[in-house]
């Protein structure tokens, strides 16, 4: 007797099939949730957009607006809060393509841990989802369409990166990086602030508000967030190795002379021990390439060099200054001591128990290389740049 059949038989019963796989159309897609805390309760918004009309835009542009969804719920937990939108989900939801989370201020004052806590645990979420603060409310900030009836899936509260790489002035910040600032000792994450720009871009003559980027907010396990605008951050981005593209204009006399572009810094901020007061001193270096995008008046290259050094560095000292007289660590100092001198830290701090806030700036060092001028000729010494 032939076995062979009976073994094949056995086994393609044994088979599981996809008998129970769920089609695409079959389930509700999270792509953004937003944390809000309202009369004791934590507020969970939810956004969803249509993947269906997203699949059609790769073939060309939407002739009609795309579909998105926000519904929100309250709840005593955070877990609780999102349980609760499966009542009108209407089918199942799926959490694990959310590419961004976003707190309202009111959020970002009750205390992210408890946020946190429900995120990390969840089993269907991630580390790498874009995280933002915002004044702005929730449901708002989910409904804002980019230009031609594309995806919300193409705007800055979910692909920052190339906004950035064109206007490096606030790094954008992944959740993974938060968490880990947010518990390292002497730091204090920065998160990104989304705001609701009304009046610069119209449509067939009427406003289209659009997202942007206005500010950060600044969060710190000892104290209170603080928002602060991006006007008080200009300095900032120098600071930061990730800056990709920043822009600088130099002025003749109050008009604007000649515009450069300043790319890839590199930065070093050295803690040096004390000086006579016993308060931490720092010294801070910048490196950076830079080329002329503009030439509106005729000036040398050496002078454009050393106008722009003059620039970067008091942007960088103008925010150091606002930073201290706010009490907020801008630059990061209080970490950059933990990591190099922390038996002077420890001291100073009482081992992590109060920040930082006695500090100086002992001098900022600039130094610029400049690249090329473009289209534009810049003469130095009788050569051409």
């Amino acid at each position: 007797m032939c076995l062979v059949p009976l073994v094949g038989l056995l086994l393609s019963v044994a088979l599981t099939g996809c008998w129970d796989i769920k089609a695409i159309q079959d389930t509700n897609y999270v792509t953004a949730i937003g944390f809000d805390y309202e009369d004791s309760q934590y507020v969970v918004y939810a956004q969803m957009v249509d993947f269906a009309n997203v699949a059609k835009q790769e073939g060309g542009k939407s002739g009609q607006p795309s579909s998105v969804w926000s519904g929100h719920e309250k709840g005593g937990t955070v877990i609780e809060a999102m349980t609760k939108l499966y009542q009108t989900s209407q089918q199942r939801m799926f959490w694990g393509q959310v590419s961004s989370i976003v707190f309202t201020d009111k959020a970002l004052g009750h205390g992210i841990a408890e946020y946190m806590e429900g995120l990390i645990r969840f089993r269907e979420m991630r580390y790498t989802q874009w995280v933002y603060g915002t004044k702005e409310p929730i449901d708002r900030v989910f409904l804002m369409i980019p230009f031609f009836n594309q995806s919300p899936l193409g705007s800055i509260l979910h692909q920052p990166e190339e906004n950035y790489r064109q206007r490096s002035y606030i790094r954008p910040l992944r959740l993974q990086k938060i968490v880990a600032t947010y518990r390292e000792p002497g730091s204090s994450a920065q998160l990104p602030s989304l705001g609701i720009s009304k009046d610069v871009w119209k449509e067939n003559g009427k406003d289209d508000p659009k997202l942007m980027v206005d500010g950060i907010f600044v969060l710190n396990k000892n104290k209170p967030p603080v928002w602060v605008s991006d006007d008080d951050l200009l300095g900032l981005r120098w600071l930061d190795r990730d800056t990709k593209r920043s822009n600088v204009m130099l002025s003749r006399n109050g008009a604007p002379a000649v515009s450069i572009i300043v790319d890839g810094p590199k930065v070093d901020v050295m803690p040096e021990t004390t000086n006579t007061n016993g308060k931490p001193v720092y010294s801070i270096r910048v490196r950076a390439k830079y080329y002329i995008t503009e030439l509106l008046e005729h000036i040398d290259a050496s002078q454009i060099e050393k106008e722009a050094v003059e620039v970067v560095t008091s942007e960088i000292e103008r925010t150091f200054e606002y930073g201290k007289k706010k009490g907020l660590d801008l630059y990061q100092l209080d970490h950059i001591l933990y990591r190099r001198k922390f038996p002077l830290w420890s001291k100073l701090t009482r081992n992590g128990e109060v920040p930082l806030d006695d500090y100086e700036l002992k001098f900022v060092k600039v130094e610029l290389e400049l690249l090329h001028s473009g289209m534009y000729k810049v003469r130095d010494h009788g050569k051409d740049y």
